[in-house]
């Protein structure tokens, strides 16, 4: 027998929701448990059924589709939220990002690709189309968590590749060459480092790399 995507609707507009479900009901790997016009409608669905996705729209009556999408990302870790709006500005974009959501659909959509977006966010992975990019939202990513960590410590754009290349077990040597410094500078890079971060041996820096997400525990 084949597991059935479980969904949900998010959407305060009944024509639009109508039509959602209508679409979906063409495909016998998903399923609609239900609806909802507004957050804490969402909310409290999302509590009662545990959903594989949900549907949601940004702008909805009292708490945005934003906000909700915190709460149960927050709470619900396991669902995973589609973002289907007119919204189209960045900003809102990113923010939806930011709180949890995986993925984004304009409602000029076609049923195809609602589809594909569901089964794609499903998966664990994230599903951008139109003005709003793979490659835009990466990039945006890597930047957002290296200023987090240049705001926790004092380290410098170096200091950080050093600390990558330190975790990966290669030596001083090799790090100069890799990056294309002295090893006298490698040298002093690893002092200021672990001076900053009162730590005294690589097997601690490897631990703060990985709380860190300086480093990611599965590349070491």
């Amino acid at each position: 027998m084949m597991d059935k995507i479980t969904t949900i609707i998010v959407e305060d507009h009944e024509l639009v929701t109508i039509g959602v479900k209508s679409k979906l009901s063409h495909y016998k790997d998903i399923d609609v448990l239900g609806t909802a016009t507004n957050g804490e409608e969402a909310i409290e669905l999302v509590k009662e059924h545990k959903p594989d996705v949900v549907i949601m729209d940004i702008t909805l009556p009292g708490m945005s589709g934003i906000a909700a999408t915190k709460i149960i990302t927050d709470n619900f870790p396991e669902c995973k939220v589609l973002y289907l709006t007119s919204h189209i500005d960045e900003e809102s974009i990113i923010k939806g990002f930011e709180v949890g959501g995986c993925g984004y659909l304009p409602k000029t959509y076609k049923s195809e690709e609602l589809v594909e977006a569901i089964r794609t966010v499903y998966t664990g992975k994230r599903y951008l189309k139109g003005i709003v990019s793979e490659i835009f939202l990466s990039s945006y990513f890597k930047s957002k968590q290296e200023q987090e960590i240049k705001e926790k410590v004092p380290l410098s754009k170096r200091e950080i590749e050093v600390i990558k290349t330190l975790t990966t077990g290669l030596s001083n040597k090799q790090i100069a060459d890799k990056l294309n410094i002295s090893l006298r500078t490698v040298e002093v890079h690893k002092g200021n480092i672990m001076r900053k971060l009162k730590l005294f041996s690589t097997a601690e820096l490897v631990i703060y790399a990985i709380k860190n997400k300086i480093v990611d525990v599965n590349t070491l």
